[in-house]
């Protein structure tokens, strides 16, 4: 079934309009976590009410929430919430007295390494097999230790994200398993996988670390690396056209949008009723990789066992990272709720971070020259999506929110901006190389990083892989640890971390001055894309902030199928040829 939604159904994620306030008490925050399945079946019961029984009001709205998927915008809203929340916890756990502390928003690609190692310590553990430190050092009686890229370790707000995939999954009654990918695309998605994660080593963090955090707050080796993205994320699309995998490029499968076009095979290509993905042994493969990577990271955070933990800088035994009994009960807490938030926003609508990027490179091209591109094998849904600047809307709602917390919490003199820690986030050469691999890396796996995340609770395959991938991507650098090092210290280019910073060295007011009129830049960039995909596209502006890009293509395919409003003018994105998916033609 493929109703439209209802223009009025979509609210912003995360809202806080009728919270109770001891959910606020810090000291309080696990209890919530342990509400969550009881919280679960009431969402799942509603969502189960026989459609006989129209809902109005408030109950339309909140079925509508939890049942549907969102528009990019509110999903970006609904990230900037999980941001803040992070910040805020990291400020608390972390600040000092008679010291301004910092604001650094979600970060994932090091607790991503540290989880890596917890699996691979696990796995030793387990099978009784000596440490062949990959991802870390041990020393000669088997014992992690620091000094190598990774000790073991857990990132909440990683684990957060596939939960709230899992979630979004539950709450719909629609795991991705059911998604059909080629040979061909897997084998792509564990190539991309492994070049991302790669050139997130090199450029000190994914599109999360530059895109979603490093560009609010202005920082220098953020722009550069996103620069670069750009580049290798076109090259990437390239690449995938001449593979004849263009066909696969979409925010989102739902089965709902597959069925309301059945007779449409661009926009089916992963698509099979009679598809069974347990008959698949690579499917069995990356389940379990993907239940040990969680696994292990969960048990080591929740019991922190002896075997897991490591031996520090000064040879004392040290607990598993970010445990409970390293960061304590609140902080583990609270950024596991941010993670959630985020990965229930990023599963609701697809949202990403190298599909912003390629929106603003095509969305006129595609305008201008549809077929070209229809002729290529890129769904229309996804012409439409980035016809629409839908992925850059998300994005910018998202900065506009992180950037706006940040400059008001340091002018009232709360706490600063972060990413101000030392190499990682000074722009290197690495910037650049790492630039283009993520960029490239992330087209071919078809999804970011953080992307990754939602889509490995939601059940797609080729992610899956993809993290295969990623695990794999890391072993250049983990075992080239201290060269890969002093590659990057030896092409450190500029050490000041902001912009705001190298225009006004000396005078922070003025560099408060500055962050905020980047907040106003953008504030009116997000207004002039919300004008121009509406132009783009043919639809209203409140259909640009609110309709997923499902109902927002339906809406679109009925009006053009009239031949009223601005659609008829503008034009719906032309069905892909059957040459361009490799069937035959009468």
């Amino acid at each position: 079934m493929a109703g439209r939604r209802d223009r009025g159904g979509q609210i912003p994620a995360g809202t806080a309009s009728g919270t109770p306030s001891h959910l606020l008490d810090v000291s309080r925050r696990f209890p919530l976590v342990r509400l969550l399945p009881s919280l679960l079946r009431k969402a799942t019961h509603l969502s189960r009410r026989r459609k006989s029984r129209a809902p109005r009001g408030r109950e339309a709205v909140m079925r509508n929430m939890l049942t549907r998927q969102w528009s990019f915008f509110w999903a970006g809203v609904a990230f900037g919430v999980a941001q803040i929340i992070y910040m805020v916890a990291l400020w608390a756990h972390s600040a000092k007295p008679g010291k301004l502390g910092t604001l650094t928003p979600i970060t994932v690609t090091s607790d991503l390494g540290a989880m890596f190692r917890s699996m691979e310590v696990g796995f030793y553990h387990l099978f009784a097999l000596p440490d062949f430190q990959l991802y870390g050092k041990a020393n000669e009686f088997g014992q992690s230790m620091s000094g190598g890229a990774f000790a073991p370790g857990v990132g909440w707000q990683i684990l957060g994200m596939i939960l709230g995939g899992l979630i979004v999954a539950l709450l719909e009654k629609e795991s991705r398993t059911w998604v059909k990918y080629s040979a061909r695309v897997l084998w792509v998605a564990f190539f991309g996988g492994a070049l991302f994660s790669y050139g997130t080593r090199l450029a000190g963090g994914c599109t999360l670390n530059h895109l979603l955090g490093g560009m609010p707050l202005m920082s220098v080796h953020s722009f550069v690396t996103v620069l670069f993205m750009a580049i290798g994320g076109a090259l990437g699309f390239v690449v995938m056209e001449k593979l004849n995998l263009a066909k696969y490029f979409k925010h989102q499968e739902t089965r709902s949008y597959c069925e309301a076009n059945r007779g449409d095979a661009g926009e089916t290509v992963c698509y099979d009723p009679a598809y069974r993905p347990t008959r698949r042994p690579i499917f069995w493969v990356a389940l379990t990789f993907v239940l040990a990577f969680i696994g292990f990271s969960v048990y080591g955070g929740l019991v922190d066992p002896e075997w897991m933990q490591h031996l520090d800088k000064k040879g004392a035994l040290a607990p598993v990272g970010k445990s409970i009994a390293s960061v304590g009960l609140a902080y583990a807490a609270i950024t596991l709720i941010a993670g959630v938030i985020a990965g229930f926003g990023l599963s609701k609508s697809g949202f990403g971070t190298e599909c912003a990027l390629v929106s603003l490179e095509v969305a006129g091209a595609m305008r201008k020259d549809d077929g070209k591109f229809a002729r290529m094998g890129v769904p229309r849904i996804t012409r439409t999506l980035m016809r629409g600047y839908l992925p850059i809307i998300g994005v910018t709602a998202s900065w506009v929110l992180v950037s706006g917390f940040v400059w008001l919490m340091w002018v009232t003199g709360v706490a600063k901006p972060g990413f101000e820690s030392g190499l990682k986030e000074q722009l290197t050469l690495g910037n650049v190389f790492g630039g283009l691999l993520i960029g490239f890396g992330a087209v071919l796996l078809i999804g970011c990083e953080i992307r990754s995340y939602m889509r490995v609770g939601l059940g797609y395959l080729n992610t899956w892989i993809g993290m295969i991938g990623f695990a794999v991507g890391y072993l250049p650098f983990t075992m080239n640890y201290k060269a890969h090092m002093t590659f990057l210290e030896s092409n450190r280019w500029v050490e000041t971390y902001k912009i705001y910073q190298l225009v006004f060295p000396d005078n922070v007011a003025m560099q408060q001055a500055m962050l905020g009129a980047w907040v106003l830049v953008l504030a009116g960039f997000l207004w002039a894309l919300i004008r121009m995909g509406s132009r783009n596209t043919g639809a209203a502006e409140a259909e640009i902030l609110n309709l997923s890009t499902e109902d927002l293509q339906l809406e679109l395919d009925a009006q053009a199928k009239s031949g009223r409003g601005p659609v008829a003018q503008v034009g719906a994105p032309a069905p892909v040829p059957a040459t361009a998916l490799g069937l035959a033609t009468a």
